[in-house]
């Protein structure tokens, strides 16, 4: 913090600038990025597959580093007198759980039914799977950092989080079940095995440790340092997601242009968008219902419409790797759901003018 205090003022307003400037053309940014992930996913690939060696040996991916470093930076600009509210209303965060399980799972029920019509059996088979483990999973670590960039309730954003992993174990095989034609009971097995052990050491290490530390620096450092170094915490945001989103969106575009039949790409971005909407429709109507302020709706909407698809990509990739079209839901959804998180971060900017 010290070296963020004491720069020239000349280097403040220059982050400053660039932080508005990303934040106004965010959803272009965004887009250019699946473009460029298409025409060169190399470096996309090599940043999804770089590991990290830490002392004693172990390795994780920059991926989950770069997740952390999105808590941390949401964390260390968290106003506390949103924890306040949480804690006088702390049926927010509890409505909020549900409807994050819930929605999706409705989502996948509903089209169920229909795609039997297509009369695309083989095909969406594998997409039902896939679509299954993804309203399964918790809510998304970088809701926080687009939460956090659009001037949401940060408190809440990582309320859901931590919560929704912690939950995971319990919440996870059962929403599943509820979903029970698509996943056979050896599979929900192997899910309840897995997402257990990511809510042990890796829920501590990777959700808690970033937002607790993230939290004290903001504590040290004093809320006058920290005002001044919101511009720098705001560029480093907008650049680790898209970053983040580059590395996916690699792996995305490399597996669609395979040869997938054009068919079943549109019926799984349909699918994946509706999850998304789903999400931003059921925060609206909370929103409304209970008077909620626009930080609250904010965090919602980011929060309900953004699932954890890293958790549904090493769900998939551990039992389901005969099945190609599970990566591909999953990977869509991603795609989507950053979509959808950058036309509502637009949408929060020009209703602010």
């Amino acid at each position: 913090m010290a070296s963020i205090d004491s720069s020239p003022r000349e280097v403040q307003v220059g982050v400053a600038a660039w932080a508005h400037w990303l934040h106004r053309y965010f959803l272009g940014a965004l887009l250019a990025t699946y473009l460029l992930s298409g025409l060169l996913p190399g470096p996309g690939s090599v940043i999804r597959e770089f590991a990290v060696t830490f002392p004693g040996g172990h390795q994780e991916r920059a991926s989950m580093l770069l997740l952390a470093v999105l808590l941390f930076c949401a964390a260390a600009v968290i106003q506390w007198s949103q924890i306040n509210d949480l804690l006088e209303r702390p049926w927010v965060v509890v409505v909020g759980l549900l409807t994050a399980w819930l929605g999706p799972a409705l989502v996948v029920l509903a089209f169920g039914p229909l795609l039997p019509w297509l009369d695309m059996h083989d095909a969406t088979a594998g997409m039902m799977v896939g679509f299954a483990v993804v309203a399964a999973m918790p809510v998304a670590n970088s809701s926080a950092g687009w939460t956090q960039n659009a001037g949401g309730n940060v408190a809440l954003s990582l309320a859901l989080i931590v919560l929704s992993i912690l939950l995971s174990p319990v919440a996870t095989p059962n929403v599943l079940k509820l979903m029970g034609w698509a996943l056979s009971p050896d599979d929900v097995e192997r899910i309840e095995k897995i997402v257990t052990q990511f809510s042990g050491s890796k829920f501590i290490l990777w959700v808690i440790l970033p937002s607790l530390a993230g939290a004290a620096a903001a504590w040290l450092a004093g809320q006058r340092r920290i005002a001044r170094a919101k511009p720098w915490f705001r560029l480093i945001t907008l650049v680790t997601i898209l970053v983040l989103n580059y590395a996916n969106a690699s792996l995305a575009i490399a597996q669609i242009w395979t040869g997938e039949r054009p068919m079943v790409i549109l019926i799984a971005a349909v699918m994946a968008t509706a999850v998304s909407l789903v999400g931003i429709v059921l925060a609206t109507l909370q929103a409304r219902l209970f008077g909620l302020s626009r930080p609250t709706w904010i965090a919602l909407a980011f929060g309900l419409s953004m699932k954890h698809t890293g958790l549904a990509l090493v769900l998939a990739g551990s039992f389901l790797q005969d099945q190609p079209r599970v990566i591909l839901v999953v990977l869509l959804t991603t795609l989507a759901q950053h979509i959808a998180a950058g036309v509502i971060d637009l949408y929060v900017q020009r209703s602010r003018k």
